[in-house]
């Protein structure tokens, strides 16, 4: 059996994701790993995940990866902070690497459009896979043909509001150093997920940004920059009326009883449809991949509800990652990238007058909207 050789630059949190998927398979080995860290603070990982020490490379930044780094290697998959990927990418691809980029292919319009750029103009198009998290969720996957039918019978989508609340962690607290901040594209950047489920689940082919709204929901994640974000979308599709309103609140570092991640997808009939995400590390435990829920408009009550089965997102994209190997490029594809990320550029336009909302009432009423998905019923 063919074993294809990895090259990990960056050791956190979205790696160990990914490898949930790789442990499961026998085509993929990680060869090398390379961090900012020294190999003092990653000997224990690299020990845990089978990478010699005497592979692993330590990147100082605003410096390109070492050279040897990408000897011998067929995949690269880089995850560290944004504000490094557009170069990073680009050096990967130079020396002709399939190249997995987490979240963004850069933190600004300039940046994400010099990597498409690079890649249309020395046809790398089956080298370079964008990774978003959601566009593999279950719930996600299998929306399109739920939609097909619910829409007959319940009439197109009016309205829709996602809420992804994230209970504070010591992992959001370690991450909160550089997350939140501009050069790293902030948290509107980070809980892109949305606009994910938007376009390949909901297969919206317009997605406009016409409001936002930044909170200081947890100051001792940041202060200065916004750790909640409200934004107001207008949405065109086959499934949609025509400037469908969509509202979307996210925010990092919440109290439990304000955590949520859900969808949901109010049609012309007044009854609506609920997606319930779960957290990746027990959708990776188990068989639970999240619940969807047909309610009606008028009470609440249930209607219909489904458990949808399949790998995980982490399975998915090790599958990609061994398509990818095999000249096959399953990703995204150009023009869905520039889609996803559009309403990106112009947040940050809006961003830079916006005044941070830090009094405290209307930070809990920001709060108490988004746990209770009550705006889409307004």
């Amino acid at each position: 059996m063919v074993m294809y050789r990895l090259g990990v630059v960056g050791l956190g949190h979205w790696f160990e994701r990914l490898y949930e998927g790789i442990k499961k398979t026998s085509m993929i080995e990680i060869e090398k790993a390379a961090s900012v860290s020294g190999i003092e603070k990653k000997g224990a990982q690299l020990t845990r995940l089978g990478i010699p020490h005497e592979k692993y490379y330590k990147l100082v930044p605003g410096k390109p990866i070492p050279d040897e780094f990408f000897k011998g290697l067929d995949i690269v998959h880089i995850s560290n902070p944004n504000q490094f990927h557009a170069e990073q990418t680009i050096q990967s691809l130079s020396f002709n690497k399939i190249t997995i980029t987490e979240k963004t292919f850069g933190v600004d319009r300039k940046e994400f459009d010099s990597v498409l750029d690079y890649i249309s103009e020395n046809e790398l198009e089956s080298k370079a896979y964008l990774h978003l998290h959601y566009v593999h969720k279950q719930l996600v996957l299998h929306l399109p043909k739920l939609l097909e039918e619910l829409t007959v019978s319940e009439g197109r989508i009016r309205e829709t509001v996602s809420t992804f609340f994230e209970m504070a962690n010591d992992e959001g607290i370690r991450r909160s150093s550089w997350l939140f901040k501009p050069e790293s594209g902030g948290l509107f950047m980070d809980w892109i997920h949305p606009f994910e489920i938007y376009l390949k689940g909901a297969l919206a082919t317009e997605m406009k940004l016409s409001n936002a709204r930044g909170y200081a929901v947890n100051t001792e994640y940041d202060i200065s920059n916004p750790t909640g974000i409200e934004a107001e979308i207008r949405l065109n599709g086959r499934f949609f009326s025509k400037n469908a309103r969509a509202t979307m609140r996210v925010s990092e570092g919440v109290d439990e009883m304000h955590k949520r991640k859900v969808s949901r997808f109010i049609f012309e009939s007044g009854n609506y449809l609920d997606l319930n995400f779960i957290d990746s590390g027990l959708e990776f435990s188990g068989s639970n991949r999240g619940t969807w829920e047909l309610r009606k408009g008028d009470d609440g009550s249930l209607i219909r509800s489904g458990n949808p089965t399949g790998p995980t997102s982490s399975d998915i994209l090790v599958s990609d990652m061994v398509s990818l190997c095999k000249g096959k490029n399953p990703g995204l594809t150009t023009q869905e990238m520039r889609m996803l990320y559009e309403p990106q550029w112009n947040y940050q336009s809006m961003a830079k007058g916006m005044d941070l909302i830090k009094d405290r009432e209307h930070v809990s009423e920001f709060m108490r909207s988004g746990s209770k998905v009550c705006a889409a019923t307004n």
